[in-house]
């Protein structure tokens, strides 16, 4: 029974190691995503005009895990591969670029400040802004509610993980049901369940 007792005890101990460590990186993720870290504003955007398309946008996708999905072209005399992707690539019709955008066409990009190192270099170049006759074919507003999205997604799982794991840490002897059920997948279940209830809560968030 001592021994018992005592497994008990430094088993909670690891619970409350997880939900301090979970409460902390949860609250690094929500003062990002109410400070708006996630957000790209135009102010942040470089634009680049009259580049002309010399191979036209095509589709690319890579599978296994890393996984990933995105539109990819080139222009005359500039050595980047420009790239639709990650949340971009998300919220882009891209069946109207690859099929309205071809070679020989006139366009104009914007690319973060932050990567202009990579702009007219044999490097990727993911792209924010791609327009063609005035026409707009990214959508930014969706791509930073769709970046958004994922922090806050992260936030609410991390916060549940550790108020779950603060209330096992906090029974003053171990459950019977934690003989037949194992503890982790009890708060790995639960912290869905309430990290979608939180996620209905704070919609407008």
């Amino acid at each position: 029974m001592i021994n018992s007792i005592s497994d008990w005890e430094e088993k909670q101990k690891g619970y409350l190691v997880v939900s301090v460590l979970c409460l902390i990186f949860g609250a690094y993720f929500f003062i990002k995503v109410i400070s708006g870290s996630y957000n790209i504003e135009q102010s942040d955007l470089e634009v680049y005009e009259n580049l002309i398309i010399s191979n036209a946008p095509k589709f690319k996708e890579r599978k296994g895990k890393r996984s990933r999905k995105w539109i990819e072209f080139n222009c005359i005399n500039n050595q980047s591969t420009f790239e639709i992707a990650s949340y971009d690539y998300r919220c882009v019709n891209d069946e109207e670029v690859i099929n309205e955008i071809k070679t020989g066409d006139t366009i104009s990009i914007a690319i973060l400040k932050g990567d202009l190192d990579n702009f007219d270099t044999q490097n990727s170049c993911e792209i924010h802004s791609l327009i063609k006759n005035d026409k707009e074919y990214l959508n930014l507003r969706c791509r930073n509610e769709e970046d958004t999205g994922g922090g806050k997604r992260i936030f609410l799982i991390l916060f549940s993980i550790s108020i779950l794991t603060a209330i096992v840490y906090s029974l003053p002897k171990k459950p019977k049901l934690f003989d037949k059920v194992d503890p982790i997948l009890l708060v790995g279940i639960g912290s869905i369940v309430l990290a979608f209830i939180f996620n209905l809560i704070t919609l407008e968030l």
